[in-house]
């Protein structure tokens, strides 16, 4: 009998324990990465790398201002800045995925983007994935997160028309 339980255990347990992380792709040499996934509308679908030596580039893929690729040097206060964000808003207490089949995900819409952000906090790489689907204290944090990237590293001009900025 309890072997039967602890099978049945197992295949409860597995599934959520295999959804519950993602594994970052960045290397020790970048300090985030912002993805913004496709929706079923016209949600902006670029993706933004941030090294640690002021290195931006961005990749705009689909309902941006500017399509393709731009690179841009950011300044050590702007990495500073960064860094210091992703320890204020814990990112690496973020749940790894907060999905519409993940406990958590409160759905109030089937037809939104995900934003993907990997980052290094304190020598330690971590990724998260959240659907913007979700009724979710996560969606907030991560959307304000997304936000503080944009307008830190200037890629704003780049993602939307009215936010290109006279010098």
């Amino acid at each position: 009998m309890n072997y039967i339980k602890n099978i049945i255990f197992i295949f409860l347990i597995l599934p959520t324990a295999s959804c519950s992380y993602m594994a970052p792709s960045i290397d020790n040499d970048v300090l985030v990465k912002l993805e913004r996934t496709a929706c079923l509308g016209e949600c902006p679908v670029y993706t933004v790398v941030v090294r640690k030596n002021g290195e931006l580039i961005y990749d705009g893929r689909e309902y941006v201002f500017v399509l393709g690729s731009k690179t841009a040097i950011l300044s050590k206060e702007s990495i500073a800045s960064i860094e210091s964000e992703l320890v204020r808003v814990e990112f690496l207490k973020l749940k790894s995925q907060l999905h519409p089949a993940s406990w958590g995900c409160f759905i109030s819409a089937t037809d939104h983007s995900y934003i993907i952000i990997e980052g290094a906090v304190k020598n330690k790489i971590k990724a998260v994935s959240t659907y913007t689907g979700c009724d979710a204290e996560q969606v907030h944090t991560v959307t304000e997160l997304e936000s503080y990237i944009e307008k830190v590293t200037g890629i704003s001009k780049w993602i939307e028309e009215d936010t290109i900025q006279n010098p």
